[in-house]
């Protein structure tokens, strides 16, 4: 999970700044080992191991045979791979205290991880059968752990076992909703995490973790509101802004998710991201010279940036300027000559000069580069199309359809070349689909085959036969 620096009290964050400003001013520190255990957990919950080597160098020296300081070691080592020494460590400590739930339960993660799952299992049961008070704080432990090498099954039971024993717990329901989130079980987590909002409705991290839920359903709306409510509740949650003008984005309220792009960079600072979703957002709006405007401020902030490059590319194509579509395009590929959608960018900025000799070339790059580009395949059986090639136009255009049999007009494509070619009963089939996803598939078809109008197997179809 993401460190979450509000799970910790003011007192324990001013501990740590304590500690801090101890190194800072190049001071002995001095702590109780309860201390020092808080100020290790906070560094190893943010993954920040250097500062946690720094407080077991004066912990050790300061609590020699403190079981739970070699418990903070063991768990340093384990984060760093080395579990055999992990383990050495663990069982000195247990040769002090055998009974020490903490050290048990170290013990049985370092054994998951060394793939000795077995022995894992009779270390968390022991541990299980020697906890009273706290049972339910041991099995979110196990839970996580099991969690943590993605056994999925075992961490749910645990985890549900913890709920079970205090249906009051946020964590046990949060590490709960997460495991479902893993196991793609999105209904289940989305009923765990509103359950965690019954008890805490401020808690930001489970807006955010239920707006990426929502996002991922594209249910963009859903997403926006959880995301404004975590930044509701904490206007330092920038995260969440950002992803509330995604998901605006995504649900085609292009002028709202530029405000919101907006506001974020008036918060952070220029972003370069921010500049290439408000391009986006502009030129889903048509108003391209704005979305050049915005992916240039975009591209001075990240000059190396080839993807950036290629929206201004085909933000020109839009707005008919190919010349300078041309050369972006250029500059993207000149920097990733290997990246295939750039050649099939390139190619539209050509066909667009009516070089098509030249865009040929570069979609049959485009497909030597990534074999499954339908695009590329599309745009050079319509060349052919209009070539009146379309022997050769059906060979690309079925190509696409393997491919992609859902891609934009492709069954269109492919009737109107099966009627060149004389296949009318293929022609007829594939026209009827095409005017189920688009009714206005039948007046391009007539307006490119006018003569069908006049064929007799044509008079008498109706898409809606």
């Amino acid at each position: 999970m993401i460190f979450d620096d509000s799970s910790y009290s003011e007192e324990e964050k001013d501990l740590v700044n304590r500690f801090e400003q101890s190194l800072k001013e190049g001071s002995t520190c001095y702590f109780d080992e309860d201390d020092y255990i808080t100020i290790f957990d906070y560094y190893i919950d943010k993954e920040d191991n250097e500062s946690c080597e720094k407080v077991l160098q004066f912990a050790e020296s300061q609590h020699v045979f403190s079981v739970d300081i070699m418990d903070c070691r063991a768990r340093l080592l384990a984060a760093e791979g080395f579990y055999e020494k992990a383990l050495v460590i663990v069982e000195k400590a247990l040769s002090i205290d055998r009974q020490n739930v903490d050290i048990l339960l170290t013990k049985g993660k370092i054994l998951l991880h060394t793939d000795r799952k077995a022995e894992a299992a009779e270390v968390f049961e022991r541990t299980i059968q020697m906890e009273d008070d706290d049972l339910d704080a041991t099995l979110i432990e196990i839970g996580v752990a099991y969690r943590a090498v993605n056994m999925f099954s075992l961490a749910k039971k645990y985890l549900s076992e913890a709920v079970r024993l205090n249906k009051e717990s946020e964590e046990a329901l949060s590490e709960l909703a997460y495991v479902y989130e893993l196991c793609n079980q999105l209904d289940l987590s989305i009923q765990t995490y509103e359950k965690v909002l019954d008890i805490n409705p401020y808690s930001k991290q489970t807006w955010i973790a239920l707006g990426n839920i929502y996002f991922s359903l594209d249910n963009f709306e859903k997403a926006g509101e959880s995301y404004d409510y975590a930044y509701t509740i904490d206007a330092q949650q920038t995260q969440a802004l950002f992803l509330k003008g995604s998901s605006l984005f995504c649900s085609n309220k292009y002028a709202e998710a530029i405000e919101v792009f907006e506001e974020y960079n008036d918060l952070m600072g220029e972003n370069s991201d921010c500049y290439a979703n408000i391009g986006d957002c502009y030129e889903n709006m048509g108003r391209y010279q704005d979305a050049i405007d915005a992916y240039s401020r975009a591209l001075n902030l990240s000059s190396e940036d080839t993807t950036i490059m290629s929206n201004l590319c085909i933000a020109n194509i839009d707005k008919g300027d190919y010349e300078e579509a041309l050369k972006w395009i250029n500059e993207a590929i000149t920097r990733d000559p290997e990246k295939a959608i750039f050649h099939v960018y390139k190619a539209e900025a050509l066909v667009n000069m009516n070089r098509k000799d030249e865009a040929i070339d570069c979609y049959r790059k485009a497909i030597q580069l990534d074999d499954k580009q339908a695009i590329a395949y599309i745009a050079l059986g319509n060349i052919y199309f209009d070539n009146q090639n379309y022997t050769t136009a059906v060979m690309y255009l079925d190509k696409a359809y393997s491919i992609n049999p859902d891609a934009e007009d492709i069954k269109l494509y492919l009737s109107l070349v099966y009627y060149r070619l004389g296949d009318f009963e293929k022609s007829k089939s594939l026209l009827k689909q095409a005017c189920m996803e688009n009714e206005n598939s039948i007046n391009v078809f007539y307006e490119l085959c006018p003569d069908a109008k006049r064929n007799s197997q044509f008079k008498t179809f109706s898409p809606l036969k």
